[in-house]
């Protein structure tokens, strides 16, 4: 049998959620191992704690209140209001919480092997969506010069298309080191995550990035949990050397670009066709087989590259036909 909260339960819970004792001690999650967390304090220390049931699921980047217990354990008491959380699939594809509050999402790519384009633009929605602002990444600048003149002609096309739209492209090499500290700069006071296909490099990127993202200190800070060889199967939030912000690593998460749940993170993410799309006859065309339709004629021209507004098309019906379409 189920038990039910009570009037005055329900009313401690929700006093409890909104407003915080003005006695808790600030805190963010660092990672967590089943009802176990990691947090780190105001002052920078890492600490184990558990949190009320009544909160809820806590995820890495969660900005929490804390106070230490008559058992001198710490609990976590309130979770302050998240601006964006992401749910993706876990490797064995059930949906999980697995990080929240992301200001940025960084997607790398790299000359070998070059990351369909197509992949990259449902990324880039996919943030978005979330809300969060895209970043492109262009890793392993050092093997430009050994690829074909013109895949080298391709990707510099590819980026010069994507930083037309407003996103900022960093190119860097966790190789040398060039461009680190530009990349590092556009991190500060940001927390930011790091996604990309296998071989684009993101692992020794991230070690350039933190000197928390090395094996040695993830098996220093999952000591803290005692489940130091299930550390990869957890987000974790590294901090930048020297620096406020923090890059959040999420092994876990499968399948980021999934269809979008607002229709205005596709929008947003080709202002190029929304922008021709103002001179089509009808203000609803869908740009298929309408008359007049500018931005078909455009595609036609060449005005607008027809990869990308097929991608456009494609990410729009995907999106009518996932359960949150219209």
């Amino acid at each position: 049998m189920k038990s039910r909260l009570t009037d005055r339960q329900k009313n401690q819970i929700a006093r409890r959620n909104e407003a915080p004792d003005q006695h808790l001690e600030p805190g963010i999650v660092i990672t967590h191992h089943g009802t176990e967390l990691i947090i780190e304090t105001a002052d920078g220390r890492l600490l184990r704690a558990t949190a009320r049931r009544t909160l809820g699921a806590l995820t890495t980047g969660d900005k929490i209140g804390w106070r230490t217990g008559k058992d001198q354990r710490e609990i976590i008491e309130h979770l302050y209001p998240r601006t964006n959380t992401l749910i993706r699939p876990d490797t064995h594809g059930k949906l999980r919480l697995m990080a929240a509050n992301i200001d940025q999402v960084l997607i790398v790519v790299a000359p070998v092997p070059w990351m369909n384009p197509n992949i990259v633009e449902q990324a880039i929605v996919a943030t978005l969506d979330l809300p969060a602002t895209p970043l492109i990444v262009l890793n392993k600048i050092d093997q430009l010069s050994q690829i074909a003149p013109q895949e080298q002609t391709l990707i510099e096309a590819t980026l010069t298309l994507w930083q037309a739209q407003d996103i900022d492209i960093i190119r860097v090499s966790a190789q040398t080191g060039e461009g680190i500290d530009a990349l590092r700069a556009q991190l500060a006071n940001q927390l930011s995550m790091m996604i990309g296909l296998s071989g684009v490099g993101k692992t020794s990127l991230a070690r350039s990035i933190t000197s928390q993202a090395s094996t040695a200190a993830i098996k220093a800070l999952s000591a803290h949990s005692q489940e130091g060889q299930h550390t990869t199967r957890h987000s974790t939030l590294f901090r930048l050397d020297n620096l406020k912000g923090g890059l959040i690593d999420a092994p876990g998460v499968r399948d980021f670009a999934v269809a979008a749940q607002n229709v205005l993170a596709i929008d947003r993410a080709y202002p190029d066709i929304l922008k021709v799309a103002q001179h089509c006859r009808f203000n609803n065309c869908s740009h298929g087989q309408e008359p007049s339709c500018a931005v078909l004629a455009a595609v036609a021209s060449g005005a607008l590259d027809a990869r990308r507004f097929e991608n456009y098309q494609s990410l729009k019906n995907d999106r009518q036909g996932s359960p949150h379409g219209a």
